[in-house]
């Protein structure tokens, strides 16, 4: 048996068990939903990578990146420990009461897999299974006297493939299939009419297109399209019939840059455009409502995402990396209800790491990610909600491990 139909098997049965994995619940992502970052080198680097290729990560954010690796697989796990809260001051129509209350979402973990397999000096393979997306809050009994319960989940699996054209010009597709969960409950009868909607489990698509550039060799640039994430209707049943609602994830175009300061000095840099108006805007959206529960407006506004990162080799044994990531919260401060379901504010994360080198063959990469509190607030009298302030602050740790063939 050949030593790549080993790595083959194994890596079916690492593809298997993050599958499984990605269904746990994940925590509130960072930039709006989606997370900043790939694995623990990426996530290290402030979720820059796209033209600089350090892992099987960059197969999701530009496959092109894999004609820059060797054979590897990278596995490992990140978990993510939010803490939201919010304190809201009700309407007249509700007795003007205040209440305040902390989400019991826990730590959640989430999967990181990645696969390149090289064909020949021009054709690489590779697939990455990844949580790519998640929010949710789990507050109790007290808004509009119920509780505020939200939670999404998106595991997104990439089969791709890279084309080395000449030494200056990659080029690179991928195939996106996404398995999501969504599940919701909130609101009170005669005003916010929101039964309790048990988690439905979708399949979606979508793919990626991606090509790297090197004017030199110490300079990469690259730049990538992901395609908007299309879902069937998730489904609720409720006590009067069938609810379904709409919930796709927007498309994405990445401009990154790479430069090789010094043999041992690296520097990543991206900036990410997230078309959330075409996803939400409106969104969800019901398609159907046949329990004439109250309708989600989140307004949110397109996202510009700037991440950059560094990695330094110390030694021939450890490399240290560190980054950082921005994107502006796309909430408005006037959809009080949906602010506090849905606190998808973080704005800045700051990142490091280092990579540690087992063997000549195997690594460990560990990293940490601190989004430090942010703070909303506003109002939204038609919502009865007089006032609210609501506030996101999470960590995360990173583990994992990488080897070469």
């Amino acid at each position: 048996m050949s030593i790549r139909f080993k790595i083959l098997r194994l890596a079916v049965g690492i593809f298997a068990l993050a599958a499984v994995l990605g269904f746990s619940e994940m925590a509130d992502a960072t930039n709006g939903m989606q997370v900043i970052g790939l694995g623990p080198v990426m996530r290290s680097m402030g979720g820059a990578g796209s033209a600089l290729s350090l892992d099987t990560a960059s197969i999701m954010v530009n496959p092109a990146g894999m004609s820059e690796l060797g054979g590897r697989i990278d596995f490992g796990v990140v978990l993510f420990v939010p803490d939201s809260e919010y304190t809201a001051t009700h309407t007249a129509a509700l007795g003007g009461t205040t209440v305040t209350e902390s989400s019991d979402t826990g730590a959640a973990p989430m999967p990181c897999f990645g696969l390149v397999i090289p064909i020949n000096d021009q054709l690489h393979f590779g697939v990455g299974a990844y949580g790519a997306a998640g929010m949710g809050v789990d507050y109790a009994n007290s808004l509009y006297n119920n509780v505020v319960y939200t939670s999404f989940e998106m595991m997104k699996f990439a089969p791709a493939l890279s084309y080395r054209v000449n030494d200056m010009v990659s080029i690179g597709v991928a195939l996106n299939l996404d398995y999501a969960t969504m599940g919701y409950n909130a609101g009170r009868t005669g005003l916010f009419t929101i039964e309790a909607h048990d988690k439905n489990s979708q399949l979606g698509y979508g793919f990626e297109v991606g090509i790297l550039v090197k004017p030199f060799d110490q300079l990469s640039v690259a730049l990538s399209y992901i395609s908007k994430q299309s879902f069937p209707d998730f489904e609720f049943n409720t006590t009067v019939g069938k609810d379904k609602l709409d919930f796709d994830q927007p498309q994405n175009v990445v401009l990154g840059f790479g430069y090789k300061i010094t043999p041992k000095l690296r520097i990543a840099a991206d900036v990410k455009w997230i078309n959330w108006d075409s996803t939400m805007k409106d969104g969800p959206q019901y398609t159907q409502n046949s329990s004439g529960s109250g309708a989600w407006h989140c307004n949110w506004d397109d996202q510009w995402v700037y991440a950059i990162g560094v990695e330094y080799d110390l030694t021939n044994m450890l490399k240290l990396r560190a980054g950082y990531n921005y994107g502006a919260n796309p909430l408005p401060t006037g959809q009080a209800f949906e602010a506090i379901a849905f606190p998808a504010i973080q704005e800045d994360h700051y990142t490091v790491g280092l990579g540690v080198a087992i063997t000549d063959k195997l690594d460990l990469n560990v990293g940490f990610m601190y989004a430090p509190e942010v703070t909303m607030s506003g109002a939204n009298t038609a919502q009865y909600v007089a006032s609210y302030e609501t506030s996101l602050s999470e960590y995360s740790f990173d583990i994992g491990l990488a080897y070469r063939f």
